[in-house]
């Protein structure tokens, strides 16, 4: 029975009627290495990478690319016929997607033949343990980008969370449910290079005639590396993925070339934000830092939302990624950051344009600090900051009292709100 949704019924005509007139389609870039000719030649890094004429021939040639590399069919997506292996000595390779032993023989073709098989390098991940890169998968409309996801398949079942077109973490259970016999549950982990890959995915997507693309891609020590072009998303056509009705009838607009706002709820400028990305990294993070702190956010680490906030690059786009941290840290059970979040929202910058869910952080604030207050002067400083900032006038007798106490941080606060008034 087709669905009502127009998103979903848009997948599902993508994979029933691929020669559709009205919604032309580069089904040729399908083909791996025509896909990578065609990044390579936009100026974005593709995977080192050999065609060769069997599987036998792509494991011999990815032992030039290192230790560690795939071998992979072109004709198929996802995993199927994709083998990444590390090489263990004596003609016996482990594979890591399936943490077997494998030799030669065992590679065998899933599905029909291929014209060719790939030898690719094995992206390093960057994060401590995790020897498989992570999957980011760019949904993309004519070079709007709604939302993201992320996909780590150094464990099985492979875990997925998604983040909206600005990177802004989406909610389980409220934005989106997953078929838990196909996939678990992830914490956000925010790559380096966020900003160079949504840029990326964007220019790509511009550059193709056609309404919908998902661009895959993984985040390289040294940039974006592109991995393949999805044009029909069979995660949301089968049910592996679930959406809220409130993001489906925005995706069901994005199909008709509509600008939708970022899916999480928050009021961001998505042009601006897409016109001010750039190449560069989005976290200035040491490598050794990345490494662990990543690995941390894995595991809804607390300490992953202040450090990620710290170690972003200075530029326009710095107040929403800084956002997407504290909302994070939320998510991850530290309720202590809804005063951070909804501070930045209630200040607002060049790309945060309005007041969207600044009630619930509010709100959520005042119960984390209201809770603590009894005695304790920073959580009662804190409470009667968030309500001052609403307009609470007698939040202010509260700070004054604290200050005539010697407390600082309430001295100081006072200070910037009468400052504020002076001028």
């Amino acid at each position: 029975m087709a669905s009502s949704n127009p998103y979903l019924s848009f997948m599902r005509q993508r994979f029933v009627n691929q020669q559709n007139p009205v919604d032309p389609v580069p089904w040729e870039l399908d083909d791996k290495d025509t896909a990578y000719k065609h990044v390579s030649a936009a100026g974005y890094r593709v995977p080192k990478y050999l065609t060769v004429g069997s599987a036998a021939e792509a494991l011999a040639a990815g032992e030039s690319l290192g230790d560690r590399f795939v071998v992979k069919q072109p004709n198929r997506h996802s995993t199927k016929g994709v083998y990444v292996l590390e090489t263990i000595g004596g003609g016996k390779y482990l594979e890591l997607l399936s943490l077997r032993i494998l030799t030669v023989d065992d590679l065998k073709t899933d599905g029909p033949e291929p014209d060719y098989w790939l030898a690719e390098e094995c992206i390093d991940s960057g994060i401590a343990g995790k020897p498989l890169p992570m999957d980011y998968k760019i949904y993309c409309f004519r070079g709007k980008i709604t939302h993201i996801s992320q996909i780590d398949r150094n464990v099985s079942p492979p875990r997925l969370a998604f983040f909206d077109g600005a990177f802004l973490p989406l909610e389980f259970g409220k934005d989106y449910t997953l078929d838990e016999s196909r996939w678990a549950r992830e914490s956000h982990l925010v790559p380096r290079h966020a900003g160079a890959m949504l840029k990326m995915a964007a220019d790509l997507s511009a550059g193709l005639d056609t309404r919908f693309v998902k661009v895959d891609c993984y985040d390289g020590p040294d940039g974006p590396v592109f991995g393949e072009f999805t044009f029909a998303s069979g995660a949301d056509d089968i049910g592996m993925v679930r959406y809220s009705d409130e993001i489906l009838a925005k995706l069901g607009r994005a199909i008709d070339g509509e600008e939708v706002g970022a899916l999480s709820g928050f009021d961001i400028d998505m042009p601006g934000f897409r016109a001010a990305l750039g190449g560069e990294s989005t976290l200035t993070a040491h490598p050794a830092l990345y490494s662990r702190m990543s690995a941390g956010a894995l595991q809804a680490d607390k300490r992953y939302s202040p450090t990620l906030a710290a170690n972003l690059a200075a530029g326009r786009t710095r107040a929403v990624f800084a956002l997407g941290a504290y909302v994070i840290g939320c998510l991850n059970n530290d309720e202590s950051r809804a005063f951070a979040v909804q501070d930045l929202v209630r200040q607002g910058s060049q790309l945060i344009v309005g007041g969207g869910r600044l009630a619930e952080f509010r709100a959520r604030a005042l119960a984390f600090h209201d809770h603590r207050a009894s005695g304790n002067p920073w959580h009662t400083a804190r409470a009667a900051e968030v309500r001052l900032a609403a307009g609470t006038q007698e939040a202010l007798e509260v700070l004054k009292a604290l200050a005539a106490d010697g407390y600082a941080h309430a001295e100081r606060v006072v200070a910037k709100y009468e400052a504020s008034f002076s001028k």
